[in-house]
């Protein structure tokens, strides 16, 4: 065990990393140590109005004076990190400025705080880092401990919260009115397929693309596993195939899409109810008919009547 503690100090050492997490490491490595004793542990988690949150974490324990080493590792990584920290707090025992105190604060309204400094027989350290991701909140890591016997009296807090120096400006973005945002309806999906790919592209009231979707039509028929499934794919393509008669220079469009509903129709009929299947040869019919009012096709109508065939089995 003393090993693997010592390899773990030598990385902390080492390995190039943040200074929160060297704090958070040493402290891990501590309280994991056979040798200490945990006495009370606390972990005040809160939710804040605007979904982030505050806590404050809480250790106590001793160390025996034994485990002189491992003990002074602490102190070395407070006070290398302390160059990186915004805001620091360090108090020993017979300081000038004995009288000193910091406090910290958390919760919703930053209505907790633990206060450093109480008393001038014990060593203090206050660490402030600020939020990477979310500019008005800090982390804050307190460390006091004084010698009691033959151990080591150690008190270790991790808070996290709204920075106290920017807790007004944080009051003013939750309490500010919420800026009303116009909800777009979509009115119209259009689907097409060349025969290779299939292709979903939605518009807005407005006419305007809002999404475009595209996958290959074997990766289509593959998600067929259900009549809804098919009813879906089915009532894309003969979407499609109603949208695309209605330009007579896409003959190709058109013959992709019949071939491969005739396709779909004689390898997953099987999976539709009697109703369904019904439902689909009706569908067949109506766009034979428009097929043949609109753009007259021998080869497409031959397409569409096997896939109503397979659909009557």
């Amino acid at each position: 065990m003393r090993q693997i503690v010592i390899m773990a100090i030598l990385l902390l050492q080492t390995v190039v990393v943040s200074a929160q997490e060297k704090i958070e490491t040493i402290f891990k490595i501590v309280l994991h140590d056979p040798s200490t004793e945990v006495l009370s542990n606390s972990n005040f988690n809160v939710d804040c109005p605007d979904s982030s949150v505050s806590y404050c974490k809480y250790t106590e324990f001793t160390l025996p004076t034994s485990k002189k080493k491992l003990f002074k590792e602490i102190e070395r990584v407070m006070i290398n990190e302390t160059m990186k920290a915004y805001d620091v707090f360090v108090r020993k025992p017979g300081s000038v400025s004995i009288s000193k105190k910091s406090k910290y604060s958390y919760g919703v309204n930053n209505e907790y705080a633990v206060e450093l400094g109480s008393y001038t027989s014990r060593n203090y350290y206050g660490l402030c880092f600020k939020d990477a991701n979310d500019p008005l909140r800090r982390h804050a890591y307190l460390y006091v401990w004084y010698k009691e016997g033959g151990k080591y009296h150690c008190h270790y807090y991790h808070i996290y919260g709204v920075n106290p120096a920017r807790f007004e400006e944080y009051k003013s973005s939750i309490n500010a009115p919420k800026k009303k945002t116009t909800k777009t309806s979509v009115v119209r999906t259009k689907t097409y397929s060349d025969g290779d790919v299939v292709v979903t592209t939605t518009y807005d009231n407005n006419g305007n693309i809002t999404s475009t979707q595209s996958s290959p039509w074997s990766v289509e028929m593959n998600n067929i596993k259900t009549d809804t499934d098919f009813m879906l794919q089915f009532g894309n393509m003969r979407a499609a195939f109603l949208d695309a008669i209605k330009d007579a220079d896409t003959k190709t469009l058109q013959t992709g899409i019949v071939v491969k509903l005739a396709s779909m129709c004689k390898e997953y009929s099987k999976l539709l109810t009697d109703n369904e299947k019904k439902t689909c040869m009706n569908s067949i019919n109506e766009m034979k008919d428009t097929l043949k009012k609109v753009n007259a096709d021998t080869f497409m109508d031959g397409m569409l009547q096997e896939a109503w065939i397979a659909l009557s089995k």
